[in-house]
């Protein structure tokens, strides 16, 4: 499934991300970084005007922003600072982007490059280096937040020849928010009692789902298990995984760079399949199925067993909030609940699922001119460091004025005050959703304020239980094999679905894995991890 379709699912109900990149060449200031200190704004002594603010500029997009909102104006008083928008459709971002610097007004920011832009823009010599100690002088929680997902070098993707030209962006949840449920009713009603751990287990739960009426209806109309035919990495990946196979993705194994779908684990995957296809355990319209299929498949009583996103099988109070596929379910069945796991083991134990390396692009970059104006751009990293993790500025540029706009209600959420329990009042007073760098969302701390209190151990725990298979090479250029990889993807994807389907034998598969080595030379594949 594609990540941003099911990340949007799960993201409606919340106020958590927007925006992107800031500009303006033309805007100077000989203010200097302050700590937050505020200038003062009256005259001197000998009568002479006070020295102008440093004015700070970012994207409005979708004309989304109340320039006078609590959280702009608290920024304004914080940093002592002027702050301006530049409005544009979001979908015409990039292009404006391009337009400016192809005219030479290099914008002071711009955000999230894939890492192919990346190196583009600094072929073009428009982006400032980003000296390390500032960034950890200026942004503490931003790196401890990084650290946790990128080990104790963060900066390891965006460095170039030693410097460092962008500040590191990550989907945090990315990295292990796959994970495999389980109807509870189900397993209940076909008498297990023990939420399958092994292949076996997991097979017997499945022909059990598709043959004892867990619905309850009188007909044999349910299945065990479906899955997005449209995505190799993710389709029963934690058949994969058991089988210690990890289509579509590249992995450390053994000091090697491997792929997982030419790995002989990849073939007693496909063994499984092939077997629980046959015996009608899997969902005939897997093939077909995109995501919004595989969503009304599970909410209409069809399917026992699912990959998804962890969050989706619990309330969406305990994390999210909005409705999940728990809450949905739970309105039909009372006491509703999903038996998860982060993966199913196999022969010798191994068990696990694909996941998303979580540095999905780059980062937030910086124009050239502030190489020689280091206090803008510390006054930028001051900024984006308040407005994403200190809770005072997070607060009131999403929520308000506490006590006015909102309160913490006795599950310890953000509860809004009338008027502003109207979405169209808080709209018109700026609250919800932006973030002056539209990057750097730490969910741990934003769903401190969505996520009920009772509830978030829970989630804690149901996240703890994924795996961190991750594409180690996902954020490095791969000029070779990115001229090949729709083409071995789509080879791939179409040679595993006839394998599981019976359209060919599995007897080819020795064929199938030498046509993908002929089709992906140039890939990384068997080279020493240590090379990489």
């Amino acid at each position: 499934m594609n990540k941003k379709r099911w990340l949007s699912g799960a993201m409606s109900a919340v106020m958590i991300m927007s925006v992107m990149a800031g500009c303006s060449k033309s805007e100077s200031s000989g203010d200097t970084a302050d700590n937050g200190k505020k200038p003062s704004s009256e005259s001197t002594d000998s009568g002479q005007k006070p020295k102008p603010k440093m004015k700070l500029t970012f994207w409005n997009l979708d004309e989304n922003q109340n320039p006078d909102s609590v959280g702009v104006n608290a920024l304004k008083e914080k940093f002592g600072i002027d702050i301006d928008f530049t409005s544009t459709a979001r979908e015409a971002m990039k292009e404006k982007l391009n337009l400016m610097i192809s005219s030479g007004e290099i914008p002071d920011w711009w955000k999230e490059p894939s890492f192919t832009d990346y190196d583009k823009f600094l072929g073009q010599n428009v982006a400032a280096e980003i000296p390390q100690k500032l960034i950890e002088q200026n942004m503490p929680k931003y790196m401890n937040w990084l650290k946790r997902f990128l080990g104790d070098d963060p900066f390891k993707y965006v460095r170039r020849d030693g410097k460092i030209y962008g500040l590191p962006v990550i989907w945090d949840i990315g990295i292990d928010g796959l994970q495999l449920g389980f109807r509870q009713d189900w397993l209940t009603k076909v008498g297990i009692s023990k939420t399958p751990e092994t292949i076996q287990e997991m097979e017997t739960a499945l022909m059990k789902f598709r043959n004892d009426d867990p619905d309850g209806n009188g007909k044999k109309d349910t299945y065990g298990i479906t899955s997005s035919g449209d995505n190799i990495e993710s389709m029963f990946s934690s058949v994969f995984g058991a089988f210690d196979a990890y289509p579509n993705i590249f992995r450390e194994k053994d000091g090697k760079v491997v792929r997982g779908e030419i790995e002989p684990g990849a073939k007693q995957a496909l063994e499984v399949l092939n077997r629980w296809y046959k015996n009608e355990l899997i969902d005939p319209e897997f093939v077909v199925n995109k995501g919004n299929n595989v969503e009304d498949k599970v909410l209409t009583d069809k399917i026992g067993a699912i990959e998804y996103y962890w969050w989706t099988f619990l309330p969406g109070n305990a994390f999210l909030g909005g409705d999940q596929w728990h809450d949905k379910l739970a309105k039909n069945h009372p006491g509703f609940n999903f038996a998860i796991v982060g993966g199913i083991k196999g022969p010798v134990g191994k068990y696990g699922m694909s996941q998303y390396n979580p540095a999905y692009a780059s980062g937030v970059m910086f124009g050239k001119q502030l190489e020689k104006n280091q206090d803008k751009l510390v006054k930028y990293m001051q900024v984006f460091e308040a407005t994403q993790f200190e809770p005072e500025i997070y607060e009131k540029m999403n929520f308000g004025e506490k006590g006015k706009h909102w309160k913490v209600s006795d599950q310890g959420t953000v509860e809004y005050i009338a008027p502003y329990t109207d979405e169209k009042e808080r709209k018109k007073a700026g609250l919800g959703g932006y973030s002056m760098a539209g990057s750097f969302n730490d969910y741990d701390f934003q769903t401190s304020y969505t996520s009920e209190k009772n509830l978030r151990q829970l989630a804690k725990d149901t996240r703890a239980k994924g795996t961190r298979n991750i594409d180690i090479l996902a954020p490095f250029n791969k000029p070779i094999y990115n001229e090949t990889q729709d083409k071995l993807k789509q080879f791939t994807l179409r040679t595993y679905i006839d394998f599981i389907t019976g359209r060919k034998s599995l007897n080819e598969f020795d064929n199938f894995v030498t046509e993908w080595k002929k089709n992906g030379r140039g890939s990384s594949t068997g080279r020493s991890a240590k090379s990489i």
